[in-house]
């Protein structure tokens, strides 16, 4: 099989938790031992990736940095790292990847330095976020790892839907190299059922590869070290090189978008008469927030929502500055900490209020309620 030089692989999922930063350094070490060039692409303030190699974030102290060529300065920052055939481009601290233009600086970015490597892995941040976007806009392909429990699937649900308006409204050709099912324990049964029931909707879309729950996986960042580096003859390490081959050996999928299907509307019993959320009627309105962060400067109508939609999880972690320009001025602001937001309903005699938390001018968490009341 000849493979398409230069694939750019988001790991992404909604989710934390789940073992993307895990499986972005292990499966780039794995594919440099199969003699595959593979850059790490850190984009998580908190640069667990780089640590896992034994860097950590870096800061330039260059005041001029953003008005230096973009290109120039990622490939003076890529750092050779002592996994054979793997370079690591750190978590920059003072250079903003993701600066709102017209043109992604990171998609020219990533379409340039691509061309020197067999693969460039994305190591994404988890929650939604604006980057996110811009990361799988940017990618060939996404890798979404699953945690067996059985919230992942929650998360899951709702991470298909960002892919779906990815290949609809920004990126035609990206499609899902695998689900990797992760921190699989075969005494649970819990996780059976989770792998199973993953298997029957995606089929050919999850990978063979399990990743088991290891104390060496876990282990082996706080030495800087990749599983391979740290234990190569265990299981984790050869459930990673067995993950890499399963890549390498793929078929290129160019030019296909994959229809998902939706998870049930209806309640379905999973899990001991657990159900799955009912979904019916959320996935259009989830657009109207994709829509608000991607074009801020818009004007966009405010949600008319006869339930509380979900999607406002989008706004955690963001700064006061791009709130104001997603949701627009407040309905009331309480000593900078709260914002109220007034939200339409179908009741045109109810009102419903979003309150939105802030810590250090952050978005921490938020809540709903029928009437104003601190």
């Amino acid at each position: 099989m000849i493979h398409k030089v230069g694939k750019a692989i988001a790991i992404c999922n909604q989710k934390g938790g789940v073992g993307k930063t895990t499986t972005c350094v292990n499966l780039s070490a794995a594919l440099g031992i199969l003699e595959k060039k593979v850059l790490v692409v850190d984009t998580d303030p908190q640069a667990n990736a780089s640590v896992s190699f034994g860097y950590s974030s870096k800061k330039t102290n260059n005041p001029a940095l953003q008005f230096m060529n973009f290109i120039s300065v990622i490939r003076n920052n890529i750092i050779k790292t002592k996994s054979p055939n793997v370079d690591l481009l750190p978590f920059i601290e003072d250079l903003n990847f993701f600066e709102p233009s017209e043109t992604s600086k990171f998609k020219k970015a990533i379409q340039t330095i691509s061309n020197s490597y067999d693969y460039v892995l994305i190591d994404c941040v988890p929650f939604f976020k604006r980057k996110n976007l811009e990361i799988l806009e940017s990618s060939d392909s996404v890798i979404i790892p699953v945690q067996c429990d059985y919230y992942a699937l929650e998360g899951l649900h709702q991470f298909l839907k960002t892919v779906r308006f990815v290949q609809k409204n920004l990126n035609s050709k990206l499609y899902i190299e695998g689900f990797l099912l992760t921190m699989y324990d075969k005494r649970l049964n819990l996780s059976r059922k989770v792998e199973d029931y993953v298997r029957s909707y995606f089929d050919n879309l999850v990978f063979n590869t399990l990743i088991q729950r290891s104390s060496k996986i876990t282990q082996a960042p706080s030495y800087g070290e990749t599983i391979l580096e740290y234990d190569i003859s265990s299981k984790g390490a050869k459930a990673y090189l067995q993950l890499a081959t399963e890549i390498i050996a793929k078929e290129p999928v160019a030019e296909q978008v994959h229809d998902f299907s939706i998870l049930p509307e209806e309640s379905e019993c999973i899990f001991q008469n657990k159900t799955l959320a009912n979904q019916n009627g959320l996935e259009a309105k989830h657009d109207s927030i994709f829509e608000k962060i991607l074009h801020p400067n818009e004007t966009i109508p405010n949600l008319n929502t006869s339930k509380f939609p979900k999607n406002f999880d989008a706004l955690i972690n963001l700064n006061k500055f791009y709130i104001e320009k997603i949701m627009g001025p407040c309905y009331k602001n309480h000593f900078g900490n709260i914002w109220i937001y007034r939200i339409k309903n179908s009741n045109i005699f109810k009102k419903r209020f979003l309150f939105l938390y802030f810590k250090n001018n952050i978005v921490t968490h938020f809540d709903t309620k029928w009437f104003i009341k601190l």
